[in-house]
C-alpha cells in the first residue's frame, strides 16, 4: 500500500528572522494586500489572525513588527530544508509555498518500519528553527489535507486515514474557492459527503477541477511528483530582523547556520575544508569573506573560532542586513591514524593551528620553508603551502647565515674578510652578473655575509647569528 507523509511549515520566513532576533517583540510577515500571513507566539496571545488586515492587526497590537512577504525567499527555505531530509528520505517533493511531500514506500524497510522513520525525521527537523506540522495519507493529497488540519497524524493504518479523512472540513482542500461555495450551497460540508456522490451527478453539477482532485485523493488518477535531485555542498541563508554593524555580533546568527552545517556534514560522513561567508547589505554589494581549514572540520564549534578569528579583521562599510554560508563541496572523512602508543599531544593539532593563523593573519602569512635547487640566495628557499609535500633532496650548501636581508644592502663600513671567495654565477654567458660571496666581520663585531659584483660594488645579504 502506497503511503506518503506531508510537512507544513506555516511560517518559514518569519521563523528564520526569529531566530537571530535580540527582542521580544510581535513579529508577523505581511503579504502584498497588507494581510498577516506568517505570525509568532505574541501575536497570537494578542488576538491577531491569519487573513487580519494590517489596520486590525495594528489595532490589536502597537509594537507590531513586521516584515514583507518575500515569495523567493520563502522557497530558498523550503528548498533548504529539503537538502537537509534528503540523506533519510530520497523521494521529497517540494509543495510551494510551504509544503513537502516524502514518500515512505520504499524507504521503511530499511528504518524497521513507520516508527522508526518518524523518529530519525523528527531528530532532523528539532535541529531546524523552523514549527510544522505533519500528517501520514495513503496519497499526496489526502496526507496534505490532513497534514493542513495540523493533526500530526502518523498512521500506517489505511481505514483511520480514510476515516479521519472523510471528517475533513472542505476548506482544507485544495478546492478552489468557488467549487467550495458551491458545494457548502448543498449543504456539504465535510469531505466525506463528497466523496460519497456519484461521479455522474458530480460531472453534471460541477466542472472539471472537482472530479480530478477526486481522483488523485482516492489515488484513481496518477499524481506526478517532481522529486527534488542532492545538491552538491550546503548552502543556507539568514536574513537579520535588524541591521548590525560589528562583526562580533555576527557570530551569534552564524552560529545557528554553523549547527545546520554540522548536522548534514554528520549525516553524510564528510567534513569541509573551506567556507564562503557572505555578508549582504542593504544598498552595497554583498561582501563575501573565505575561511579555511587546513585540517578539515565538521564541527560547529571549531569553525565559529575560525569565523570569529576571520571576522575580526574585517570591517564592515555599512550594517548588514543579512548573512548566507556556502561550502562549495564536501570531503570524506579521514580515519584516525592515531595507534594507542602513541604519545597524548596537545587540544589542538599542527593542522588546527595553522587553520588559527590564517584566519587570524590572512593565508599569505603563513607558509612552510623549502629548499630548492638555486645557488642565488633569494632564490635558494621557497615558501610552499604548511605541511604541503616538497622535494627536499636538495643537498646542503656551505655555511650560510641565519639571517637574511629581504634585499641586499649597499656595504657601508670598513669590514676584515675571514673567508672567501665562493663565485656564484647562474649563466655562464652572462658574467657581468657573478658574484663573489665573503664572509666577513665589522668593528662591532657582527659577522657578515657579503658579496662583490663584476663592478667591484659590495653588498650585504645576510647576517651570521
Amino acid at each position: 500500500m502506497a503511503l506518503y507523509l506531508y510537512l507544513q511549515f506555516p511560517a518559514l520566513q518569519l521563523d528564520n528572522v526569529s531566530i537571530a532576533a535580540t527582542s521580544a517583540l510581535p513579529l508577523a510577515v505581511v503579504d502584498e494586500q497588507h494581510r498577516i500571513i506568517q505570525l509568532d507566539s505574541l501575536c497570537a496571545e494578542r488576538g491577531i489572525k491569519f487573513g487580519m488586515t494590517l489596520g486590525s492587526a495594528a489595532a490589536l497590537c502597537h509594537n507590531l513588527q513586521l516584515i514583507p512577504y518575500q515569495h523567493t525567499r520563502q522557497l530558498e527555505l523550503l528548498a533548504a530544508v529539503a537538502q537537509q531530509l534528503y540523506q533519510l528520505s530520497p523521494d521529497i517533493a517540494l509543495d510551494p509555498p510551504d509544503g513537502l511531500y516524502l514518500r515512505l514506500c520504499q524507504i521503511l524497510r530499511l528504518y524497521q518500519g513507520l516508527d522508526g522513520y518518524w523518529q530519525r525525521i523528527q531528530t532532523v527537523l528539532s535541529a531546524m528553527p523552523y514549527r510544522y506540522f505533519y500528517a501520514t495519507g495513503n496519497t499526496p493529497l489526502a496526507a496534505k489535507c490532513l497534514a493542513r488540519q495540523q493533526l500530526n497524524l502518523i498512521s500506517s493504518d489505511g481505514e483511520a486515514l480514510l476515516a479521519q479523512l472523510q471528517r475533513s472540513p472542505l476548506r482544507f482542500t485544495d478546492l478552489s474557492p468557488d467549487i467550495q461555495q458551491q458545494l457548502q450551497r448543498l449543504g456539504l460540508q465535510q469531505l466525506g459527503q463528497v466523496m460519497a456522490l456519484s461521479q455522474a451527478e458530480l460531472a453534471r453539477r460541477f466542472e472539471h477541477g472537482l472530479l480530478s482532485y477526486l481522483g488523485r485523493l482516492r489515488g484513481e488518477f496518477y499524481h506526478a511528483l517532481d522529486y527534488i535531485q542532492p545538491q552538491q555542498g550546503f548552502s543556507s541563508t539568514l536574513e537579520l530582523l535588524y541591521d548590525i554593524s560589528d562583526t562580533a555580533v555576527l557570530t551569534t546568527p552564524l552560529k545557528l547556520l554553523l549547527q545546520q552545517l554540522e548536522q548534514q556534514l554528520k549525516r553524510a560522513d564528510a567534513l569541509c575544508h573551506q567556507l564562503l561567508l557572505e555578508i549582504r547589505f542593504r544598498t552595497q554589494k554583498a561582501l563575501t569573506v573565505i575561511i579555511s581549514s587546513v585540517q578539515g572540520e565538521y564541527r560547529a564549534a571549531q569553525w565559529l573560532r575560525l569565523c570569529q578569528l576571520k571576522l575580526e579583521t574585517v570591517r564592515l562599510t555599512e550594517p548588514a542586513s543579512g548573512i548566507k554560508l556556502d561550502v562549495p563541496r564536501f570531503a570524506p572523512q579521514r580515519p584516525d591514524s592515531n595507534t594507542l602508543f602513541q604519545p597524548v599531544q596537545g587540544a589542538m593539532s599542527a593542522l588546527q593551528l595553522t587553520s588559527v593563523l590564517q584566519a587570524r593573519l590572512g593565508r599569505a602569512a603563513v607558509s612552510g620553508l623549502s629548499l630548492q635547487n638555486q645557488h642565488l640566495p633569494e632564490q635558494a628557499s621557497g615558501r610552499p603551502l604548511p605541511f604541503s609535500t616538497v622535494n627536499n633532496e636538495v643537498p646542503a650548501l656551505a655555511v650560510r647565515p641565519a639571517f637574511l636581508f629581504q634585499s641586499a644592502i649597499a656595504l657601508t663600513e670598513q669590514v676584515e674578510l675571514n673567508s672567501g671567495p665562493e663565485r656564484f654565477c647562474i649563466n655562464r654567458w652572462q658574467p657581468q652578473l657573478q658574484r663573489d660571496y665573503f664572509i666577513g666581520r665589522n668593528r662591532q663585531g657582527q659577522w657578515l655575509w657579503l658579496y662583490r659584483t663584476a663592478e667591484l660594488r659590495w653588498f650585504v645579504q645576510g647576517m651570521f647569528s
